[in-house]
């Protein structure tokens, strides 16, 4: 599993609401769930924003009722793409301390790879490392 970059993931999803997810986990899913919540909470923040400007008693310069709205969104957005790079680092850095503690084994190939396809069934081990350490057996015999 790869490390993401925290602040890069908050970029994206400032840029297009959702993408961090795309970007950390290529999980589309979140991505869309994110993408139609983070659309509709910016056109509710400018609806409203609008709204309050319009209002007489407020003699505030155009658009800095809407710009501080936005401004919350966007700061949100960015902090939750952090906050899912974080996660996966923190996964990843769990995943490589418990590979890099485990004893190595003298089995032979399969029941190696039979090993391994347990661990990955079991939700043990990502697809990724279980393709890596796949190879990785395969070469070593």
């Amino acid at each position: 599993m790869k490390r993401r970059n925290p602040l890069l993931a908050g970029l994206f999803n400032v840029l297009v609401p959702g993408s961090s997810h795309l970007y950390v986990d290529n999980n589309w899913l979140k991505f869309i769930q994110f993408f139609i919540g983070g659309a509709f909470a910016i056109t509710v923040a400018v609806v409203i924003g609008n709204n309050i400007q319009r209002l007489a008693e407020y003699t505030l310069p155009q658009g800095i009722c809407t710009g501080s709205l936005l401004l919350v969104i966007f700061a949100l957005l960015f902090y939750n793409g952090m906050q899912a790079a974080r996660a996966r680092n923190s996964q990843t850095d769990s995943a490589a301390y418990y590979k890099s503690r485990r004893l190595v084994s003298n089995d032979d190939m399969a029941t190696r790879m039979e090993k391994l396809l347990k661990k990955r069934t079991e939700g043990l081990i990502s697809k990724e490392q279980y393709d890596s350490e796949k190879t990785e057996i395969e070469t070593k015999e």
